[in-house]
């Protein structure tokens, strides 16, 4: 079966160099996207929901149990240019 590799850009919502994932797991479970569904689903609109590992810059708006720098998982509707895009098999 074949997947989409979405690895983060400098400067986007995820921290630069990270995988994001389904955003409909957990992403300790770290499920890629099948590109049967990024075809369909997300690539027409250049967009996609995904989760992955984001950096806080400013905890009274992302939280204030967070420190600046500290890493969390997060979930967004981003835009794909926000990523390096990558068909695997798996």
């Amino acid at each position: 079966m074949k997947y989409v590799k979405l690895t983060a850009r400098p400067n986007t919502w995820f921290k630069e160099g990270t995988e994001v994932f389904d955003y409909d797991f957990d992403y300790s479970e770290k499920k890629r996207i099948t590109l049967e569904v990024f075809e369909k689903d997300w690539k027409p609109y250049n967009m996609i929901l995904c989760r992955g590992i984001r950096i806080v810059e400013n905890p009274k708006s992302e939280g204030e149990c967070f420190q600046i720098g500290e890493e969390y998982e997060d979930g967004e509707f981003c835009n794909l240019d926000e990523f390096d895009v990558e068909i695997i098999d798996e």
